[in-house]
């Protein structure tokens, strides 16, 4: 009984030291810079590599998608048509953690991968119709589409790093990708945040000299000024939740940057007062702790919903009070990234910190997770304006 016990003991420890092993781990904390969390610029990158190299223990050869385990319940993909967008919206959310980094990087290499000749070759094979991840121009009656939400996350980076990500790219990988690209954006959307992926596909591309639909482009973005309702909150149609935040506020205020403030000023100048809104009470929406609340849709996004406190120092006069919004940056970071639960085979769980398919909607894949890395959008600003440490 006793060799028994001790037995159980033994696996019970391997266990959990096992569940510990996979925790981010901040080393050697700074309390000076960041008296609460310790953490810092570095510890964030650290994070993001930590994440990635989730993600790319997926990844043995340059060809592999970024595809991986699938749960249990509603999750997609339900039928091989959703396989290949399965496959985009993981290449496209895992570089929103991977973008910052390769700015200043673009060496970085993870499980004998260099992730940056990963991104531009997996790039030309979206567009490569013999390739079993090639997804098709939208067609000429096509609805809204998953895609374009992708779509519109990867002109996000591009305009963010197009040194390292659009401009090596071959004439003819630009081109296949614009006519891809443009046919999404120059299309149907839904009557939500989901405007703003059209606005930046558009954007983008006007921004590198293509013909656009310039005229759809001004319609969505009045149409999405449309939602705001005051106080930093927009309506998606109707709902109040984290998408005001991690959808318009955030996406508002960086193609403000990008592109607005120089093509069409008086909207970026609208947009950027409606961010500057956001701080009289969103702060308040998270713990003391930095600790955020499981409320409203996609919470699966976790500290996804830091995105734009953290953008603050993009503000003219800057933020008023960056040390609390690092506080809630950093400590909601640490909420998740520490929890044993958050990992399952390396990858963010589909739910809040553990498995939980109840709050799962049936647009997400086990790649929708890493919408989280708007969080790490932050790093691209310079160290005196980043609230993400220095």
């Amino acid at each position: 009984m006793k060799k028994l016990q001790s037995l159980t003991l033994v696996c019970l420890l391997a266990f959990t030291w096992k569940a510990q092993s996979q925790v981010f781990e901040v080393k050697n904390p700074d309390y000076k810079k960041s008296p609460y969390t310790g953490v810092t610029r570095q510890h964030w990158k650290d994070a993001a590599l930590y994440l990635l190299e989730g993600a790319f223990s997926y990844v043995n050869k340059i060809d592999d998608a970024l595809v991986f385990p699938k749960e249990p319940g509603v999750s997609y993909p339900v039928n091989a048509a959703q396989i290949p967008v399965e496959k985009l919206e993981g290449l496209c959310r895992t570089l929103f953690i991977a973008t910052p980094l390769l700015k200043e990087d673009s060496n970085i290499v993870v499980n004998n991968i260099r992730l940056l000749d990963y991104y531009r070759h997996q790039l030309a094979k979206f567009t490569d119709t013999g390739s079993d991840t090639y997804i098709a121009p939208r067609a000429p009656d096509g609805g809204p589409h998953q895609a374009l939400v992708e779509f519109g996350a990867l002109s996000i980076c591009f305009f963010a790093a197009p040194d390292q990500l659009w401009n090596p790219l071959t004439p003819e990988v630009k081109q296949r990708l614009a006519h891809t690209m443009i046919s999404y954006g120059d299309g149907p959307t839904n009557p939500s945040n989901w405007r703003f992926f059209n606005v930046f596909v558009l954007s983008f591309f006007k921004s590198q000299g293509y013909t656009i639909n310039e005229t759809l482009l001004k319609k969505y973005l009045d149409e999405t000024l449309k939602h705001y309702r005051g106080s930093g909150w927009y309506a998606d149609n109707p709902a109040f939740d984290y998408y005001s935040m991690w959808a318009f506020q955030f996406y508002g205020v960086l193609w403000s940057q990008f592109f607005g403030n120089k093509n069409f000023p008086e909207i970026a100048t609208q947009l950027t007062n409606n961010f500057r809104d956001m701080e009289a009470n969103y702060p308040y929406v998270f713990a003391r702790d930095g600790k955020m609340i499981m409320w409203g849709r996609s919470i699966t996004y976790r500290f996804g919903s830091v995105g734009p406190l953290a953008l603050t120092g993009l503000l003219p006069e800057g933020p008023k009070n960056p040390g609390w919004y690092r506080r809630i940056a950093s400590g909601s970071m640490l909420q998740f990234l520490q929890n044993p639960s958050f990992l399952k085979d390396r990858v963010p769980t589909l739910g809040f910190y553990g498995s939980f398919d109840h709050a799962i909607q049936y647009y997400s894949c086990r790649g929708s997770v890493y919408w989280l890395g708007k969080s790490f959008m932050a790093l691209l600003l310079p160290e005196r304006q980043s609230l993400l440490g220095r």
